[in-house]
């Protein structure tokens, strides 16, 4: 009977013992099984496009550059002293953006060139002078193998839009005769940079 007894409380104590360690371990693995079950979110933003803009100068729609544009209506020949012609030039902004623009006048070198003088203005052109708008640049002489700045505070343009220019250029009535049978070339080089 002791025998028995001996067997089943050694029976009863070490299987009690696996089943103390097995619940140990289910306890254990429940934690660790909880921390992985953590939850996550991701978001992601994208955003739009990005382009550049541009400039593009035209004079009475013509690119002029790289050949310059012809401003054949601005020429005259055997002048006298007093005598003036004029002529129009639309300036253009064909591009997408605005720009502010200025003007440099660069003739070839003659002893003729200081004895032009220049105007410029938003008027009209009877061939012969300016007349109305705003005057840009007053009766500015040109400057024999150099540049003469007609506009030099710069005009802005919107894009889309343009404006007329009326240049008159006239030989000074003062003029002395050693111009005479003198020549003299003169190229109006436009410069746009954005606004």
């Amino acid at each position: 009977m002791s025998r028995q007894f001996g067997s089943r409380a050694r029976a009863a104590l070490t299987g009690s013992r696996p089943r103390a360690i097995a619940s140990l371990g289910i306890v254990l693995g429940l934690g660790a099984i909880g921390t992985l079950a953590a939850w996550s979110d991701t978001a992601t933003a994208t955003s739009g496009v990005f382009s550049t803009g541009s400039i593009d100068l035209q004079l009475n729609g013509n690119q002029g550059n790289p050949d310059a544009y012809a401003f054949a209506t601005l020429t005259k020949t055997n002048m006298l002293p007093g005598n003036s012609v004029a002529a129009t030039l639309p300036v253009q902004n064909t591009g997408t953006t605005q720009f502010n623009y200025t003007m440099v006048a660069n003739a070839t070198s003659s002893a003729l060139a200081p004895q032009l003088k220049v105007l410029i203005s938003t008027g009209t052109s009877n061939g012969t002078t300016c007349a109305g708008g705003t005057v840009i640049a007053n009766n500015l002489p040109l400057v024999s193998g150099g540049q003469t700045n007609l506009i030099p505070t710069a005009r802005t343009l919107a894009n889309g839009t343009s404006e007329t220019l009326c240049f008159q250029v006239a030989l000074d009535s003062a003029a002395p005769t050693s111009v005479q049978n003198q020549t003299v070339n003169v190229s109006f080089n436009f410069n746009a940079t954005t606004a």
